[in-house]
């Protein structure tokens, strides 16, 4: 990264731009994702309610909240098995997808409290007022609920940013990221810890430079909702 290097060839750091577009492009797909689905599902489970067999929707949070508790190595077998049968194996696609399921009970969690703290009266207000359900949910329940959404997309983002046990298994060449190649700089003659430590360095900024522009916003996410 030195002025006299910066313009001559470089393996490793060609690599490395396409590893950090790999990553950033299913870190920021599979965190859209996961917030979309999950704020639509989190109202739902707020304001709604459910009932399937014994389940109620204390049980249904619970059952979503539960999948963070099964080990990655648990999961291995089974979405390789699948992703082979799809031709999803090293592809973007199937990483973005696994990862939506991986955060998406986080996103379920946080923005469950999030929708919980905002007064049910003015949505009634706004639908005496004329307004649909949805209309009252995008006009006014998500302009409030915005802060939440922000500090679950952030979470979401840095898990699926640094997630590195199934873009090992589940990528070969094309759609491997950073952690992978991090990872990837240990080899039969030892640790190469020079690009070890840059390549730790430079993925590791992008992350700080969004906490420190979006910090107002994560604090109030994670909090609101907390004091009844």
């Amino acid at each position: 990264l030195s002025p006299d290097t910066l313009t001559r060839p470089s393996t490793v750091r060609n690599e490395f731009i396409g590893r950090f577009f790999n990553s950033v492009i299913t870190s920021v797909s599979a965190s859209f994702l996961a917030v979309l689905i999950g704020s639509l599902a989190a109202y739902g489970l707020s304001r709604f309610a459910y009932k399937i067999g014994w389940m109620r929707n204390k049980d249904i949070s619970f059952f979503f909240l539960s999948q963070l508790i099964l080990p990655p190595v648990v999961l291995a077998l089974p979405f390789l098995a699948l992703y082979r049968e799809l031709a999803l194996l090293d592809s973007m696609v199937g990483l973005i997808l696994l990862y939506t399921l991986m955060v998406l009970p986080i996103v379920i969690w946080i923005m469950r409290d999030q929708f919980g703290g905002i007064p049910i009266e003015l949505e009634e207000a706004a639908l005496v007022d004329g307004l649909s359900i949805w209309g009252a949910f995008f006009r006014i329940v998500l302009p409030l609920a915005a802060p939440g959404m922000v500090a679950a997309f952030i979470l979401s983002l840095v898990l699926c940013w640094n997630e590195y046990f199934f873009a090992a298994l589940l990528t070969a060449t094309h759609a491997k990221t950073i952690p992978v190649m991090v990872a990837s700089q240990t080899g039969s003659q030892g640790i190469s810890w020079w690009s070890m430590a840059a390549l730790s360095c430079a993925a590791i900024a992008p992350l700080v430079v969004i906490g420190i522009f979006l910090e107002k916003y994560i604090i109030k996410g994670m909090t609101a909702g907390s004091v009844k």
